[in-house]
């Protein structure tokens, strides 16, 4: 783990979000879809917030602080397709991009 949140600040993320959510019986783009009926969590914001977690462990490991303005952002990439990518960049905004930068 230690060796994965060392190496993590050089990379990035990409999310394939090109399709909709119809074969599921679902009417809008599937990263909008909740990870559980409880929770209402979309799958967007969990890669989100799954990411920021893993910025904010490998941060704290290389002893980086915001004060210092010395974090790395692990970027993410969101392929999205014509079908797709007014509805992504509306949930995002809506949102607040779920806490990462834009």
């Amino acid at each position: 783990e230690n060796a994965g949140l060392d190496v993590v600040k050089d990379c990035a993320f990409v999310l394939v979000a090109g399709g909709l959510g119809e074969r599921l019986g679902y009417h809008g783009i599937k990263v909008a879809l909740p990870t559980t009926l409880a929770s209402k969590v979309c799958y967007l914001q969990m890669y989100i917030e799954q990411i920021l977690a893993l910025q904010a462990a490998s941060n704290a490991r290389a002893g980086n602080s915001d004060a210092a303005g010395t974090t790395r952002r692990i970027p993410l990439a969101i392929m999205t397709s014509d079908d797709t990518h007014a509805a992504t960049v509306a949930l995002l905004e809506a949102n607040n991009y779920f806490g990462m930068q834009k």
